[in-house]
């Protein structure tokens, strides 16, 4: 490479807003990339970048930074990965990659291509590199290109800005993050509120998903519904949305549907949408004793489950995960209504006459492992079968977790003992000592249940083996104590 190579490759690496430029020791291989969403330039920008950084093939780069001129020709980020690309390649079009840089300094001379590119820089400072000095020099570079903007924003700018106020909204204030004071928790949701009234006023269907989704990432947390009830000044969204009091998880899903509904087409790649649907709806029903509201949360909460594993980048352990837990609530409710006495004599074997509301049965039926019959309802078997389908996509990528469910719907369905054993993972499949308790003890409580009672002490005291009296109030212990001492006292009645 001779010395105008250099210096021209220096150029597009070294410029104030170069994507290339990482801090030192960054591995780029950490980079992931972006879903392909056919919507802005930066998406062809950022996995072109990643592409070139990551010296994968030249021609998904090409690709991306053909989108991204397609999109916008005047984007300063596209020259530069478009130069970058004509110096990787081989042998390097030193010519082609002059004009490319020509083409970056004339755009760089108009206010918004060099804001546009600033914003766009900030955004994948704060995304993409993440380190704590990247992710504070975005939210200074937002806050200045941003502030005081003219009567006129350019939305696209605001969409990226809210993007990353909602994660920094939710590192700050989710789980109580000691190191800011209250008022800056309600400062940085000011501004996230501040940003979702710019992107409503453009009554975009579009644009409207987009906030109401962000505020419902944002107000799962308890914390954060918290801060806005208090001492938060709620004029400014009142007037041309709604007041701030009335504003919470549930209320912004239901907004989404109601634009969903409105406007079927609208795409949204990875589903992120219809998960969150489904979660909140799922959470709800989880506090709703009203048998009908709950069912209806619940059916609500499924379509919405479902619809996520369809979508093009979903991450089939998630959708899995959520989708049993809801079929299982829902095989619960039909089994407790209709197998009252049975239901609540395999909770009196776990807990004795502890808790005896309906809730805690739903979620006991649901969650814990007992010993019952096997169910030979059909309705109630189909949800069931559905729940096994979706237990065992996740059992793919996660060994030990949710293996008391797993066990649970095959003895509800009747399989063969040596089918169920077969689920259980090898201590050695596992990697950590948490993860062989959880195995142990569910193994342990699938002994008991066949009445295998040497073989479930045993392992129950393997359990016990992995207590290191920090970890004493695990599941997992809890399980193996209660079942020897349930054994023990069998064996002293016989």
């Amino acid at each position: 490479m001779n010395q105008d190579t250099m210096s021209l490759d220096d150029y597009f690496r070294n410029w104030e807003f170069s994507l290339f430029k990482t801090p030192p020791g960054f591995d780029v291989m950490h980079i992931g990339l972006l879903v392909f969403e056919e919507k802005y330039s930066e998406h062809g920008n950022y996995g072109a970048a990643t592409v070139l950084l990551q010296n994968r093939d030249l021609e998904d780069a090409w690709n991306c930074i053909s989108f991204a001129l397609e999109k916008n020709p005047n984007s300063v980020h596209a020259w530069c990965n478009k130069g970058v690309y004509y110096l990787k390649s081989y042998p390097p079009q030193e010519n082609e990659a002059r004009l490319a840089r020509d083409k970056m300094e004339e755009f760089l001379q108009q206010d918004e291509a060099r804001k546009t590119a600033a914003i766009e820089y900030a955004y994948w400072q704060y995304h993409t590199i993440r380190t704590a000095q990247a992710k504070e020099e975005a939210l200074e570079l937002f806050d200045r290109l941003l502030f005081n903007e003219s009567t006129e924003p350019v939305i696209k700018h605001h969409y990226l800005y809210m993007k990353v106020l909602t994660k920094h909204a939710k590192r700050s204030i989710w789980n109580g993050n000691a190191n800011m004071t209250t008022e800056v928790q309600r400062s940085e949701l000011r501004k996230l509120f501040g940003e979702a009234l710019v992107l409503l006023q453009t009554k975009s269907p579009g644009y409207e998903v987009a906030v109401w989704h962000n505020l419902a990432l944002v107000l799962t947390d308890k914390t954060a519904c918290k801060l806005i009830r208090h001492g938060f000044d709620e004029e400014s969204f009142s007037i041309d949305v709604h007041r701030i009091s009335d504003i919470n998880k549930m209320f912004c899903v239901d907004k989404i549907i109601n634009i969903l509904e409105q406007y079927p087409t609208l795409m949204d790649p990875r589903g992120q949408v219809f998960a969150t649907i489904s979660k909140v709806h799922l959470e709800k029903a989880q506090t709703t004793e009203n048998y009908t509201e709950r069912w209806e949360l619940l059916k609500t909460a499924l379509k919405y489950g479902e619809m996520y594993l369809e979508a093009e980048d979903a991450s089939p352990c998630f959708g899995s995960q959520v989708s049993s837990d809801i079929l299982m609530q829902m095989w619960a409710m039909k089994y407790s209504e209709a197998e009252p006495g049975r239901a609540w004599s395999a909770h009196r074997e776990i807990f004795g006459n502890q808790g005896k509301s309906q809730l805690k049965l739903w979620q006991f039926l649901s969650k814990e492992f007992y010993s019952v019959e096997a169910d030979n309802d059909p309705d109630r078997r189909g949800l069931l079968e559905k729940a096994e389908l979706h237990l065992v996509n996740y059992k793919k990528k996660n060994l030990c977790k949710f293996l008391s469910v797993f066990v649970t719907v095959k003895l509800l369905l009747g399989h063969p003992t040596e089918e169920i054993e077969a689920v259980f993972p090898r201590l050695d499949e596992l990697e950590t000592d948490m993860l062989r308790a959880a195995m142990l003890a569910t193994y342990g409580r699938f002994c008991e249940i066949n009445n295998r009672h040497q073989e479930a002490i045993q392992k129950y005291q393997q359990v016990l083996t992995f207590d290191t009296g920090e970890n004493i109030y695990h599941w997992y212990f809890r399980m193996a104590r209660q079942g020897i001492r349930r054994i023990e006292e069998q064996l002293n009645k016989e």
